[in-house]
């Protein structure tokens, strides 16, 4: 699934901005986490599209055109094996401390969407922090300001 989602925004983002490929790399990375999460139960609840779409918008600013497409794409792609490395390694390549710390708030902003903390959102939320360094109480402390 991440390597159909990661196509799409190659191709997309291709000419948009050819002197900060990695901005788009790092959006892309963000994205599909994000919807990672929201998959983990399954299907993504409207709830959970109005966050992603949300964040995916305001941080990202990225047109509603582009959400709609990705979102797409991983929901056809949901029963293909799914690696996080990559998209974490990029983050930890170029990201700093407080933004991953962001990246943590909205994968939980994404599971608290629906008033339902399923036990696979958790999990996916703990294995993409261990895989981006952020320690326990940055993980715990996003969750807190997240569920706000």
């Amino acid at each position: 699934m991440i390597k159909s989602i990661k196509a799409y925004f190659e191709d997309l983002f291709q000419n948009s901005d050819e002197n900060n490929p990695i901005k788009h790399t790092i959006e892309l990375a963000s994205a599909a986490l994000m919807i990672e999460i929201s998959l983990a139960d399954d299907h993504i609840h409207e709830k959970e599209r109005g966050v992603i779409n949300k964040i995916l918008a305001d941080d990202f600013e990225m047109e509603q055109v582009e959400i709609t497409e990705l979102i797409n794409l991983a929901e056809e792609e949901v029963d293909h094996a799914v690696s996080l490395h990559e998209f974490t390694r990029l983050l930890n390549d170029t990201l700093s401390r407080q933004e991953k710390i962001t990246i943590i708030e909205n994968l939980w902003r994404v599971a608290y969407a629906d008033s339902i903390i399923d036990k696979y959102e958790e999990y996916y939320i703990r294995k993409v922090a261990d895989l981006l360094y952020i320690s326990h109480s940055d993980y715990i402390q996003s969750k807190l300001k997240a569920s706000e």
